[in-house]
């Protein structure tokens, strides 16, 4: 499938996601709302994918969706590119593999909350964050109530959530927003880095490992030990779990097949 607002290639088991609408700072509009619903359908399906690695081209990650210039005229273009948005964003949540995010520039309102479903997120020195849709009279969307205070705490959610605060990459990396932080042109080299890295090791713990953290957080603590139990023993007699253990007896390294 061709895409007018995703630059997207597949090369080593890694699939590479970019927005591609840099004359806009990767803006969100229904197109590339629905682009995005569509990759992350497509990447559902692909059993050879292992790693994914989620970026922007231009100076940019994403400015989300922009306050309209016109309320009266811009509504309805406004309110689709949400729905659509929103929709992908859960669909991009879905996704069992990993996923690492490449952040430079602007990471804000959609953006941001397309960032939050990302396990890794890298981040270039000059990246800021913010959620401005209370500044403009409206509820922020696309998951990121829920996912913010998750990931960096309730506190300085609220803060960005309610109060707009604009958060610089260093207090990103320290509230855990980030993993990492790295010079702007070197973002995206990074990110690859990690994947590649990640690529090697085996899919079927991986993909159940996300599992166990995501469900997990959703489940009061005895019932996600007992999730995490009844994973780790599902897995002992996966061929990968064998090939780790022989692996190590023979000093060499393993060679997953994903089952």
């Amino acid at each position: 499938m061709k895409y007018r607002y995703l630059d997207v290639w597949v090369d080593d088991s890694i699939a590479h996601v970019l927005l591609n609408n840099p004359e806009n700072h990767n803006q969100f509009n229904p197109e590339l709302a629905q682009e995005l619903l569509s990759i992350a359908r497509d990447l559902q399906e692909k059993d050879n994918i292992k790693v994914i690695v989620l970026g922007g081209h231009g100076k940019s990650f994403s400015i989300g969706l922009h306050p309209p210039d016109g309320v009266e005229n811009s509504f309805d273009e406004s309110y689709s590119a949400l729905s659509l948005a929103c929709a992908a964003i859960e669909e991009w949540a879905r996704l069992p593999v990993p996923i690492i995010a490449a952040i430079k520039g602007y990471c804000a309102s959609l953006g941001l909350s397309l960032a939050c479903i990302a396990d890794i997120r890298y981040a270039s020195e000059n990246a800021l964050f913010s959620v401005p849709e209370s500044s403009w009279g409206l509820v922020p969307a696309g998951g990121i109530t829920q996912r913010l205070p998750r990931i960096i705490g309730k506190g300085p959610a609220m803060s960005m959530l309610l109060g707009g605060d604009v958060i610089q990459a260093s207090e990103a990396l320290k509230l855990g927003l980030t993993t990492k932080l790295t010079e702007d042109d070197l973002v995206l080299s990074e990110a690859c880095n990690k994947a590649r890295q990640l690529v090697n090791m085996s899919s079927l713990s991986m993909q159940y490992t996300k599992e166990c953290l995501l469900k997990g957080s959703e489940l009061p603590l005895e019932q996600a030990l007992r999730l995490e139990l009844d994973v780790y023993m599902l897995l002992q007699t996966s061929q990968d779990r064998m090939e780790g253990v022989q692996a190590f007896l023979e000093k060499r390294t393993p060679n997953f097949i994903g089952e």
